[in-house]
């Protein structure tokens, strides 16, 4: 048995007052062995440091049930962070850009300069390679496919749906819209089928249309297009649903079936644009024209004060893109002449630019988009007499600026084309721009690209001999469809005179033969 020694030592505080030492048990052979009461202790406060270490900070609108959460998305554990590293992209075959780390020993800030330029080159570089006139309304909506970078489709004021393949002019598909009325405000292609579109529209309906000729599927209809109808949709591929904003300020989350999950006003007017994160599947952004941006996590969306934050602008916005890079940037586009870059994680603004782009209610609101391989935005001109810079005879191109430096590094403009250009988009590869010109969609592409396909498309109409009476879905290359219409103005001018003139001449005749049977 151990015996037990006390060893107490008396010390003199600040106080005066004497201390004492704990009692600790030794043996005889000088060893220290800890008392039940100390490993009872000791014991407590490694459990309560393990539970310290297991637990996970957790953001404070996150404390929710997962039986709760919306669309069985998990509840947000940690706060929200965003990976701002860069990814590799591919422009073409021909030039392969590595915008991350090093590569043969060049740091990776010059090597970005020098893939900047090839692309900003290569942008310079373009023109018109086809012109077609689908619609007989203007053109309002268009998206690119996401996987196969040929394929886009547009939509009109009258709610025609236009399905293109560009590589290949005479692929093309129509479905034919209400005419007046039938306005598609957004379009998106349908994640599983390439051949199916879904629209949000004027007529109070979010369709989901098959361009194969058959019947459409309606999602959402509000039973009241006169008061209210939708402006703006996106789809959630991973968690197939669809979102959709109208024009009081409401968001619904929709299943693929149509089924309705969630509905609530969430702006005090109507929701421009929504688009979900390209990098966080969870993150929602919508634009609205009273003012502001909103971030949403979908998972804790509740009401209008469960928003991740606010960004308020001087006008009402058009739009709100996440960056095609790394979705750590936000371009928001307002209805006067600002373009705006948010950051991410914070969303603070980084840069403020300013574009002449006014609104007016006649034409398709004008909305700045990313190229999908850098930081470049692109968006059309529209001259304003009271814009500082502004001069006579301005011209309405096609502006491409670098966020970073706030320069319009290119212009696009073609003599041929000199109308006002609402809508441009590049295609996922970034080197195809297709761009909305009243009813006209002006594909461009590289000058060598560009000749290649006006010589195949000449060779084309002079070996068949194209019918020229067809407009619907005729498709012109350049300066030669012009010259197709004129020459058909031409041919209908002529047999009109024609026919007068043998109209005369009959007349002539019949009225000499009675005066001789007289």
């Amino acid at each position: 048995m151990p015996r037990k020694r006390k060893e107490e030592t008396q010390n003199l505080g600040k106080s005066g007052r004497k201390t004492k030492i704990p009692k600790i048990t030794v043996d005889d052979s000088g060893l220290k062995y800890i008392t039940y009461a100390q490993k009872l202790k000791r014991k407590k406060d490694q459990s309560e440091k393990e539970k310290e270490e297991e637990k996970i900070p957790s953001h404070d609108c996150c404390e929710v049930d997962a039986a709760n959460t919306l669309l069985g998305l998990k509840p947000r554990a940690l706060p929200f962070t965003i990976n701002v590293a860069r990814p590799s992209y591919t422009i073409s075959s021909n030039l392969t850009l590595q915008l991350h780390g090093y590569t043969m020993g060049i740091p990776r800030k010059s090597l970005y300069k020098s893939a900047t330029k090839c692309v900003i080159d290569m942008l310079s570089d373009m023109q018109i390679s086809t012109m077609t006139s689908p619609f007989n309304r203007r053109v309002t909506a268009m998206d690119w496919h996401p996987t196969n970078p040929d394929v886009v489709v547009v939509g009109s004021k009258g709610g025609d749906v236009f399905w293109w393949d560009t590589s290949n002019i005479e692929k093309q598909k129509f479905h034919q819209g209400k005419g007046s009325g039938g306005n598609i405000q957004a379009v998106k292609f349908w994640p599983l089928d390439e051949c199916k579109v879904v629209s949000a529209g004027l007529d109070g309906t979010v369709s989901l249309h098959d361009l194969n000729g058959k019947l459409s599927f309606v999602l959402a209809d509000t039973m009241n297009f006169y008061d209210f109808w939708y402006c703006s949709v996106d789809v959630h591929a991973g968690r197939k649903f669809v979102s959709a904003g109208d024009n009081v300020g409401k968001l619904q989350f929709l299943s693929y079936e149509g089924k309705k999950t969630f509905e609530f006003r969430l702006h005090k007017n109507k929701i421009t644009h929504c688009e979900f994160s390209p990098m966080e599947e969870w993150m929602l952004c919508t634009a609205s024209t009273d003012q502001t941006v909103q971030i949403w996590d979908v998972r804790m969306i509740k009401d209008r004060n469960s928003s991740m934050c606010t960004l308020k602008h001087e006008k009402p916005v058009n739009s709100a893109h996440f960056s095609r890079t790394n979705g750590c940037r936000l371009l928001t586009t307002d209805q006067c002449n600002q373009v705006r870059v948010y950051l991410a994680p914070e969303w603070h603004l980084e840069k403020t630019i300013l574009h002449p782009h006014r609104f007016f209610q006649h034409i398709t609101p004008i909305k700045a988009t990313w190229h999908p391989l850098l930081d470049l935005a692109v968006i059309g001109r529209y001259p304003d007499p009271n814009f500082a810079g502004y001069h006579e005879n301005e011209l309405r191109t096609i502006d491409i600026i670098d966020v970073d430096s706030e320069k319009v590094v290119a212009r696009l403009h073609d003599p041929s084309a000199p109308g006002l250009v609402c809508v441009n988009k590049f295609n996922p590869a970034g080197d195809t721009l297709l761009s909305g010109m009243g009813v006209n969609l002006l594909l461009w592409r590289k000058k060598e690209e560009a000749a290649k396909i006006q010589e195949s498309f000449m060779s084309k109409l002079s070996g068949r001999g194209l019918d020229r009476s067809s407009n619907q879905g005729q498709s012109r290359t350049g300066r030669s469809g012009q010259s197709l219409r004129a020459n058909d103005k031409l041919k209908k001018q002529t047999e009109t005179s024609e026919n007068k003139q043998t109209k005369t001449k009959l007349k002539v005749k019949t009225t000499k033969e009675n005066q001789k049977k007289k």
